[in-house]
């Protein structure tokens, strides 16, 4: 039995032998000429677009650093009034009324005013938060004069502090002309200085020190040019001094129509969103 295996196995042996004898054993690292192909990969997903990049904000800062801001048009002190909400531009291009850092808010329902105590701000007015921003509107804060855009009557201009307290600072500070154009009605007029345009809008200044304008009447005057100093000059109509405190009162008048049914009037009109462009123009360099 033994030997029969023997001789198989030799059997076996000597057939593996002649089967090598055709040619040279493969290498086992050469790689066959044809391999199956990898499985076919899915495309992959496509990516989302990255989103456009938000615009950055916009600061703009005076020449103190402090940065500008304003609450929105028509939203005036509680218990001041009921605003008027007007976001137009009526004059894209004037300059600002004032030279330097200007403040607009409530001469009358803030400190200083006669009215600060309903909202909690009595004191003088140098109190230093009259003098920062936001800004705020004061078209038809209450007042005893009528105004077509004013429910109830009311203030027919916006209010400007100048950058500095003027009792404490004893500062210069310079209203300029708005536009190109003229000098009118100053011979009788005893706070007010109106500045009319060649197509007819009409600009008025109170409360400067009427006694050294820097203009005469009849004078045409050019965009930028000193017109007078901001002080606190007004008079009743009994021609009695009336205290009021150190700011420039600014009116804009344009022909308005509340809708296209109604014909226009020549009156004011709310000068807030004009003057918030003028000021960031002014702040840009521009």
């Amino acid at each position: 039995m033994r030997s029969l295996n023997k001789l198989f196995v030799a059997f076996v042996f000597s057939l593996t032998l002649a089967a090598c004898e055709g040619g040279e054993t493969p290498d086992p690292t050469d790689a066959p000429d044809e391999q199956p192909g990898d499985p076919m990969s899915p495309d992959p997903a496509p990516q989302p677009e990255e989103p456009d990049p938000m615009p950055e904000e916009e600061y703009l800062a005076d020449e103190e650093g402090r940065v500008f801001s304003y609450v929105s048009v028509g939203d005036l002190l509680p218990n001041s009034g009921p605003g008027h909400e007007d976001s137009t531009i009526y004059r894209p291009d004037i300059q600002f009324p004032l030279e330097d850092a200007a403040f607009l808010n409530s001469q009358v329902y803030r400190y200083g005013g006669s009215q600060g105590y309903i909202n909690g701000m009595e004191g003088g007015q140098c109190n230093e938060t009259n003098y920062d921003y936001p800004w705020q509107d004061t078209f038809c804060e209450s007042r005893s004069r009528s105004q077509i855009m004013c429910p109830d009557g009311g203030h027919e201009g916006v209010d400007i502090r100048p950058a500095t307290c003027i009792p404490e600072s004893g500062a210069s500070h310079w209203a300029v002309a708005v536009e190109d154009g003229r000098i009118v009605g100053l011979a009788d007029s005893k706070y007010t200085v109106k500045l009319q345009t060649e197509d007819g809008s009409l600009y008025r200044y109170l409360h400067m020190k009427m006694d050294e304008l820097a203009v005469e009447d009849g004078e045409y005057v050019t965009k930028g040019q000193r017109l007078g100093r901001v002080f606190n000059d007004f008079y009743n109509s009994a021609g009695e001094r009336v205290a009021t405190t150190y700011h420039l009162h600014f009116e804009m008048y344009q022909n308005y129509a509340p809708d296209e049914e109604t014909d226009p009037v020549f009156d004011q009109v709310n000068p807030y969103m004009t003057l918030v462009n003028a000021y960031e123009k002014k702040l840009r360099g521009e």
